[in-house]
């Protein structure tokens, strides 16, 4: 009795996973001009922008440019979608940039639906992480208009499900895949490469427990395919590394791991410094969340 109601509960979770992700398609479409822009859009744009000139020879001004740290995987796509649609009006453009953002963000909720029905085998579980992802109503906000870190989270969840399938599949191809995919992560935000050092790690006990030297020697294979699709994706996407890779993503990382800005936060009715900010800041947004 008790299996028979999961089976009916899985089978109609499946169906609503779906539906939900429609729904909230729908209400994005709807919402989409609520939003404004973010302060980080224009930057992020522009940094596109200066990179399409670089890679075409036309001026090398993204050298200087303060936001050259940053990869375009993210920004790359948004500005090439709005050049094939021909698109000059700047509302049009952050408005096809917000809906784009907003697919994502809904194929990252499908990502992580998905990898908890891969971990566990409940479809009733996929859609309750499903839900879980797009009912936070900071992630649903920011969604539309922050083009950094919703992004990255989508597209860790995707990179968490491939890698998922990669170990069960164990070829080469589906390492390099998996490689690639960490690759673009990376490049929009460099602490993807904590994937890439966990994928690395699980890789070695596979080498050290392995049965025999057939075996080992396809795990190294395997795992130099993954390493060198992650390198060649990641510089391939980040233009700004071709000139001196080491150097440059040495930079790259040193931005990532000291980035302060001095705008104050509101926090309980006045501003705060961020360098200034009381105990009692994290504790407070997690309840409010």
């Amino acid at each position: 009795m008790t299996s028979s109601l999961r089976a009916i509960a899985d089978r109609a979770a499946a169906r609503s996973a779906w539906l939900v992700c429609a729904l909230f398609f729908l209400a994005g479409v709807a919402v989409l001009d609520d939003y404004g822009l973010s302060l980080d859009e224009s930057m992020q744009r522009h940094t596109a922008q200066l990179t399409l000139d670089y890679v075409r020879g036309r001026n090398d001004e993204l050298l200087r440019y303060e936001d050259r740290m940053y990869g375009v995987a993210m920004e790359a796509p948004l500005l090439g979608a709005e050049r094939l649609l021909g698109l000059q009006d700047s509302r049009a453009i952050y408005l096809l940039r917000h809906l784009l953002t907003h697919l994502l963000f809904l194929a990252g909720g499908l990502g992580a639906a998905a990898l908890a029905f891969r971990l566990y085998g409940r479809r009733s579980l996929a859609l309750g992480a499903l839900g879980l992802f797009l009912l936070h109503p900071r992630l649903y906000a920011h969604s539309f208009f922050n083009v950094r870190d919703p992004p990255f989270l989508s597209l860790f969840m995707l990179a968490l499900l491939l890698t998922h399938w990669t170990f069960r599949r164990g070829t080469g191809p589906a390492f390099a895949l998996c490689g690639a995919g960490i690759g673009v992560l990376s490049n929009v935000r460099p602490m993807g490469l904590l994937l890439l050092a966990a994928v690395l790690a699980l890789r070695l006990c596979d080498f050290l427990w392995a049965a025999d030297r057939a075996a080992r020697r396809r795990v190294l294979c395997t795992s130099g395919l993954f390493a060198a699709a992650c390198a060649l994706t990641l510089y391939a996407a980040f233009p700004y590394l071709w000139g001196d890779p080491v150097r440059r993503f040495g930079e790259a990382l040193a931005v990532a791991a000291d980035t302060q800005h001095g705008i104050p936060q509101l926090f309980r009715g006045r501003y705060v410094s961020p360098g200034a900010l009381p105990p009692a800041y994290v504790p407070v947004w997690f309840a409010i969340t």
